[in-house]
């Protein structure tokens, strides 16, 4: 209809911290929260982490509370009190101390959705710019949080938007599930926390996910006939991709990116070919790697350069151990030919008449992340 793009405010987290603000709702986005509130308008909060802490750690030691199967620190979920690993699924009770130390003061470290949902709902007044009526209204504020623990029964995520466009919340709080294909007219304010942390991963394609989620979430503001509001807060202001995406500029992001796939060798200059070796053991699976890296490069000897390829590892994958087995993998960048499938196949048949079935192989062939 006649709705336009909403007005984009960013929020230097720095300078909240530098006022004495730890928390993650800024200044700006808890005013203007008070005042879609009041305005009886509604709000969408992304923050595209969940759970309530990221980890739990003991200050006096430094012992960090791991999953035995994965190599990988368990989340803590308020809403059933357990540490539970998102990798292999395993749950363990809230502990009461530290293992080693035996140390009862325990550190619950970063942050998740409940968490965010439980600061909106306790925020006070701790800035003289803030009016004693935001932290009066906080409390009473309804608020739905959406991620894939409260949207794990049948029917609770459409029925958890539903309920929100029936009015019967103010605030929706939730995961990217929130920052796409939504249309709801009375929404007039969004709000990103912590903006910039999907950016800084070790797959290429993070900036470009961190662009295409900003943009979307950003246009879920003012859809009706009221003018809507974004607000990012972001510990890098000043960062380009940031600013591409609050500007909602896409031939600017593409011109950027393309430039960096084209230095870098990464789709759509190339194909991005996965190999995953996964076994028991860590030296079983890190000789294994090497047997398959090695027979990749005598066949490339062989077939006398009709296969262009550039070989990245083998290295260990950024989580070593996932249910109890190590991985190592190897990334090719090639083109997926039906001669590079056939090289392959006998790649991985040589292989197989080595090594026995305990160790397994897998390819993925321009996989949805690398990391």
């Amino acid at each position: 209809g006649n709705a336009v793009l909403p007005s984009v405010l960013t929020v230097d987290m720095r300078e909240e911290l530098a006022v004495g603000n730890t928390g993650i709702i800024s200044r700006t986005l808890a005013k203007e929260l008070s005042n879609t509130i009041q305005n009886k308008k509604q709000a969408i909060i992304l923050l595209n982490r969940r759970g309530h802490n990221t980890y739990i750690s003991c200050p006096a030691c430094g012992y960090v509370f791991n999953c035995e199967n994965c190599s990988i620190s368990l989340t803590y979920h308020s809403a059933n009190k357990k540490l539970m690993c998102h990798y292999c699924g395993a749950s363990h009770p809230q502990p009461t101390e530290c293992p080693h130390c035996k140390n009862k003061k325990l550190r619950f470290s970063g942050i998740g959705t409940q968490k965010a949902d439980e600061e909106i709902m306790q925020y006070t007044d701790e800035f003289n710019d803030i009016t004693n009526s935001i932290s009066a209204m906080f409390p009473d504020a309804r608020i739905l949080r959406l991620d894939a623990d409260t949207t794990m029964t049948r029917d609770a995520f459409e029925k958890g938007l539903k309920a929100f466009s029936d009015g019967e919340y103010d605030i929706m709080l939730g995961t990217q599930m929130v920052a796409k294909g939504l249309d709801f007219p009375n929404v007039t304010l969004v709000g990103v926390l912590s903006a910039d942390q999907s950016m800084y991963s070790d797959d290429f394609r993070s900036l470009e996910r961190t662009f295409s989620l900003l943009t979307q979430v950003i246009g879920r503001s003012g859809r009706g006939s009221e003018p809507g509001l974004a607000i990012v807060q972001t510990h890098e202001p000043e960062n380009d991709i940031l600013e591409l995406a609050c500007n909602q500029d896409y031939n600017g992001f593409y011109s950027t990116e393309i430039m960096s796939r084209r230095l870098m060798i990464y789709p759509p200059y190339c194909d991005i070919v996965m190999l995953g070796v996964s076994a028991v053991g860590s030296e079983t699976t890190r000789l294994a790697a090497l047997k398959l890296f090695e027979l990749i490069k005598k066949a490339l000897k062989e077939q006398n350069n009709e296969i262009k390829m550039i070989i990245l590892g083998p290295t260990s994958a950024n989580i070593p151990r996932v249910n109890s087995k190590y991985r190592q993998r190897l990334i090719l960048k090639t083109k997926n030919t039906q001669k590079f499938r056939e090289f392959l196949d006998k790649i991985l048949l040589e292989f197989y008449s080595v090594y026995d079935k305990n160790i397994t192989v897998f390819v993925d062939i321009n996989p949805e992340s690398i990391i």
